[in-house]
C-alpha cells in the first residue's frame, strides 16, 4: 500500500503561497499569544526537514520542483517543503490544543478547520489546474511513499511506542494538552486529504505485484488508508517536534498558566 501524492513541476509556486499563509498566520498567533508558537513553527519545520532530507537522500522524493520558472537546487526544494508541511499543521494543532484547554472550544475547532480547509482546497485546486496543464508527452510526478514494508512497518511501530510513551510521561495538564495536539493535528491531515482525493491530487494505491502496476482501490479503503496514515503515519510520528520541545522546556504554555 502506498501513499500518493500527484504533483507538477509547477508545485513549488503553491508551496511559496502556503509559506506566506504560514509566516502570516504564525505571526498573527505570536503576537496575540505568545512565543510558544514560534517555538512550534520552528521545532515542526527543523523535524520535517530532517525527515524531507532522508526522503530525498534515499531517492524517496524525486522529480523537479520550480517557483516562478526557476528550478530548486534539491536543498532548497527540501527547506521549502519543511518550512510548510512542518508549521502548516503544527501551528494550527497547537492553537487548537490551546484554545480548547482555555475552554474556548469554537475557536479552538473552528479557526483551524477554516485554515486548513481552504489551504487545502487551494492546493487541490492548484495541483489539478497543473496537472491540466501538462502536454500530451508530460506525465505528473507521482511522489509514492510505502506503508507496509515490513520492515519500515516494524520500525515506525517501535518509533511510535516511544512517542506515546513520552506522551503519557508528560505531567497533567500538560499530557491532556499534548494528546489534544496530537489529535487535532491527525484530524487537520485528515480534512487536508479529504479535500485532496476528491479532486484528485492525493490517493492511496496497491501494487500488483504479477501485473507491476499501480491500483486505485475504492472510496471506503481510501478512507481507510488515509486515516491510518494520518493519525498513524504522520500525527504520532511528527510528534517529537511537540514532546521533545516540552521536555527541553522551551513552552510557556500561556493558556495554562
Amino acid at each position: 500500500m502506498y501513499s500518493v501524492r500527484v504533483i507538477t513541476r509547477w508545485h513549488g509556486n503553491t508551496q511559496v503561497h502556503m509559506l506566506l499563509l504560514n509566516l502570516s498566520i504564525t505571526g498573527l498567533l505570536i503576537w496575540k499569544f505568545g512565543i510558544d508558537y514560534f517555538v512550534i513553527f520552528c521545532a515542526s519545520a527543523l523535524l520535517h526537514l530532517i525527515l524531507e532530507t532522508g526522503l530525498s537522500i534515499s531517492g524517496i522524493r524525486k522529480g523537479e520542483v520550480y517557483v516562478y520558472g526557476r528550478k530548486l537546487p534539491r536543498a532548497a526544494d527540501a527547506l521549502l517543503r519543511a518550512l510548510v508541511e512542518g508549521p502548516g499543521f503544527c501551528v494550527p494543532a497547537f492553537f487548537a490544543a490551546d484554545q480548547i484547554m482555555a475552554g474556548n472550544v469554537g475557536l479552538g475547532v473552528g479557526f483551524p478547520v477554516v485554515v486548513i480547509g481552504l489551504a487545502s482546497l487551494h492546493m487541490g485546486l492548484a495541483d489539478r489546474r497543473d496537472v491540466a496543464r501538462l502536454g500530451p508527452d508530460e506525465k505528473p510526478q507521482m511522489s509514492r511513499r510505502a506503508m507496509t514494508r515490513p520492515g519500515a512497518v516494524m520500525l515506525l511501530s517501535l518509533i511510535n511506542t516511544g512517542c506515546l510513551s513520552a506522551l503519557f510521561l508528560m505531567p497533567d495538564p500538560y499530557r491532556l494538552h499534548g494528546f489534544l495536539y496530537v489529535i487535532s493535528y491527525a484530524l487537520l491531515v485528515i480534512l487536508f486529504y479529504i479535500f485532496n482525493y476528491n479532486l484528485g491530487v492525493r490517493m492511496v494505491q496497491l501494487y500488483d505485484a504479477e501485473t507491476k502496476t499501480f491500483t486505485t482501490p475504492g472510496p471506503l479503503f481510501q478512507a481507510a488508508g488515509l486515516a491510518y496514515d494520518s493519525a498513524y503515519e504522520m500525527a504520532l510520528l511528527i510528534s517529537p517536534a511537540y514532546w521533545v520541545t516540552f521536555y527541553l522546556g522551551f513552552f510557556h504554555y500561556t493558556t495554562l498558566t
